[in-house]
């Protein structure tokens, strides 16, 4: 059995999950000016690889403690349905089913938060791994349960998830956009970066790595 890793941001999907959840908000009224600059932002340091994912991951923690987490996913399941689904990039979903066909485990690889990802995966009908916000007793607690799936993360859980099912990372295939995914790339036998960034881009072809279109 081989194992394959997909991301979902600008990988699985066409856009980030980031951007369509704050257009969301904003187009309910539901989050300030301020807010909406702040996040585009972070999305924008992202794009270009500038972001320092903890200190992001911390602000974000600090603007969530206490709040009502299962509010926030009844929020997050509208959004995803209405808007995220319908950008599921077609060209990925035929590749998706296609490892599922030849017998592939394919798991959803995501530094998104559980909010996101997990109505996806639901969707798909496939395992998923994400950063995973702490609740306790229905309300945020500000922490995060093991580590933050992005960067050096992402490997450590993509090794978890190949020791859980016997499997050498040598036999797996990762497919991502994002020169941030660089640590798990390295180390999986099939590296496929996809509508990579401008860092990545360059990264694989120092490699010889294939680099696809799914949109």
């Amino acid at each position: 059995m081989r194992i394959v890793f997909f991301d979902m941001d600008k990988t699985l999907l066409d856009a980030s999950s980031g951007t369509l959840y704050v257009k969301y908000l904003w187009r309910r009224n539901m989050i300030s000016t301020r807010e909406l600059i702040g996040v585009m932002m972070i999305s924008m340091q992202y794009s270009l690889n500038m972001l320092n994912f903890p200190k992001a991951m911390a602000s974000l923690s600090r603007r969530i403690r206490g709040g009502d987490a299962v509010a926030t996913k009844q929020l997050c399941d509208r959004w995803v349905e209405e808007d995220v689904l319908p950008h599921i990039a077609p060209k990925a979903l035929a590749r998706l089913r296609d490892h599922e066909r030849q017998g592939d485990y394919v798991v959803l690889l995501s530094a998104s938060t559980q909010f996101a990802v997990e109505p996806v995966a639901r969707h798909l009908r496939i395992p998923y791994r994400c950063t995973e916000l702490e609740i306790v007793n229905g309300r945020f607690t500000g922490g995060i349960i093991g580590e933050p799936c992005y960067g050096e993360g992402k490997r450590i859980w993509g090794e978890r998830i190949a020791a859980e099912r016997g499997v050498s990372l040598s036999e797996c295939t990762f497919y991502t956009d994002s020169y941030s995914d660089r640590a798990l790339l390295d180390v999986v036998g099939r590296p496929v970066v996809v509508n990579p960034d401008r860092m990545l881009r360059r990264y694989a072809l120092r490699r010889g790595w294939p680099i696809e279109y799914f949109y």
